[in-house]
């Protein structure tokens, strides 16, 4: 349908060029007082007045549209896929997990985590922490810390000896963090983190 409007309108659009080209033209009087007729580049042809018949129905609306949402984009990464890996400094300033690479943000709405104190680490604008119980001899993945944190998460936990903490950060992405160093005079903890993206 919108082809076929698109098509009518470039149609008369071409048809009338002409005509204001050569209404705007200079009269070129000689000598038998007749006007010079305006040279003309574009083909005139008459203007379609219905679509035609020939042109292509448009697709039906997917669920989603007809719903008025949109599913995940075409950059989006599926849930589980690894959105980043690394070492990562926790303080007593909130870091955005959900940022490309972990970064410092302060209490901004996009902090996820800091330090409380000397061994805790607390969740900020939604974000939840659960202290992975080691039910398995493997560190935990994304299904596992997503199952936990669904069920036991909250917004502090402790930390002590190599504790692995699972975390839903305030835009649902999932991250395991083990702790590699407390540092509890300066109320710092590093961390072996892994961040995937909720999809």
């Amino acid at each position: 349908m919108a082809a076929a409007v698109v098509t009518a309108v470039a149609t008369i659009v071409a048809a009338l060029i002409p005509v204001v080209a050569s209404s705007d033209a200079p009269s070129d009087s000689g000598p038998t007082g007749a006007a010079a007729p305006a040279p003309s580049t574009t083909p005139v042809s008459a203007p379609a007045t219905e679509p035609a018949e020939s042109a292509p129905a448009s697709a039906p609306a997917s669920a989603s549209e007809q719903a008025g949402t949109t599913g995940p984009g075409p950059g989006t990464p599926p849930a589980g896929s690894e959105h980043w890996r690394g070492r990562l400094l926790i303080d007593s300033e909130p870091k955005d997990l959900d940022a490309e690479q972990p970064v410092a943000v302060g209490y901004a709405d996009e902090g996820d985590i800091f330090t409380i104190g000397a061994d805790e680490l607390g969740g900020w604008n939604g974000t939840v922490i659960s202290l992975w119980s080691g039910k398995t001899a493997s560190l935990p993945g994304f299904e596992e810390c997503a199952s936990t944190v669904g069920a036991a998460g909250t917004d502090t936990a402790r930390l002590a000896g190599n504790a692995v903490l699972c975390v839903r950060t305030s835009d649902g992405n999932i991250a395991r963090l083990q702790l590699t160093e407390l540092e509890v005079v300066d109320r710092r903890a590093t961390f072996d983190t892994v961040i995937w993206a909720a999809g």
